[in-house]
């Protein structure tokens, strides 16, 4: 049996439909799935009606983002955003989330007023159906202006979004325990996971590796997460550098009993 605090992102398997994900998933005993909507296809509410008779919980969605230079486009996000939020609330799910959007060319703080401005309904929608709407702050510049887990705090603190924390986006970052604790407030979700650093001898593949197989420091920073005050889930998210390749399902497989294996043994 999984661990019941582990969720499974439809992430690790991209090009997968929901049916293979939601197969694995039963198979596995997972309790707890992060979704992606492009694959809910034209018919979501019956999906996530499958999702639960199976006694799984969305721990997330992954939805559209902004396009931060195009303000004519927000009205279609935000709409969007209402739909995945209410298909959320109708079964109960935890959260939303997508990436920031990246930069317009201008100055930082220019970039996270247009933010605010474009997910201001978005935020006020989500605390009206009681489902959190959230960002994640990315390394990958073509989604994100928000690179760090520090300026994704100012983001939370300026708009009210809540943040999706991913290892493979933070473990470089900066005194990583006090400014986890800082975060905490915020945090919707926590992304886990491993990442091949890499050397001379062992380039790093340019993506995301499933616990065990990568090198960090993954018990240190599961007790900062602990020690944070962390009670939500752990969802696994394991994105290779050619993220449309996936895995295989031994490879899956094998990632998420390794996963649930570490949150066993310590003690979550």
């Amino acid at each position: 049996m999984t661990h019941p605090r582990l969720s499974v992102d439809a992430m690790c398997t991209f090009p997968w439909s929901f049916d293979q994900d939601l197969a694995l998933w039963s198979d596995m005993g997972v309790r707890h799935a992060g979704l992606l909507i492009s694959k809910l296809g034209d018919d979501p509410d019956a999906k996530l009606a499958r999702l639960s008779a199976a006694g799984i919980t969305a721990s997330t969605l992954i939805t559209e983002a902004f396009d931060l230079s195009a303000p004519e486009s927000w009205d279609a996000t935000r709409a969007a955003h209402r739909r995945a939020l209410d298909l959320m609330a109708r079964y109960g799910g935890h959260s939303i989330y997508f990436t920031p959007g990246r930069t317009t060319g201008a100055q930082w703080r220019e970039d996270l007023e247009r933010l605010a401005e474009a997910v201001t309904p978005t935020v006020a929608h989500a605390r009206a159906v009681g489902v959190l709407a959230a960002i994640e702050p990315s390394l990958r510049t073509s989604v994100s202006f928000v690179n760090t887990l520090r300026d994704a705090i100012d983001v939370a603190e300026r708009t009210g979004i809540a943040l999706v924390a991913d290892f493979g986006n933070m473990w470089m970052e900066r005194d990583f325990d006090r400014t986890l604790a800082r975060a905490m407030p915020h945090v919707a979700l926590m992304q886990i996971g491993d990442v091949v650093i890499g050397s001379s001898g062992r380039p790093a593949p340019g993506g995301r590796a499933h616990i065990g197989e990568g090198e960090l420091p993954l018990k240190r920073m599961m007790g900062d997460v602990r020690d944070a005050g962390y009670t939500g889930v752990f969802d696994l998210e394991v994105v290779p550098a050619d993220f449309s390749k996936g895995a295989d399902e031994a490879t899956i497989r094998r990632g998420i009993a390794a996963a649930s294996a570490l949150l066993t043994d310590l003690g979550i």
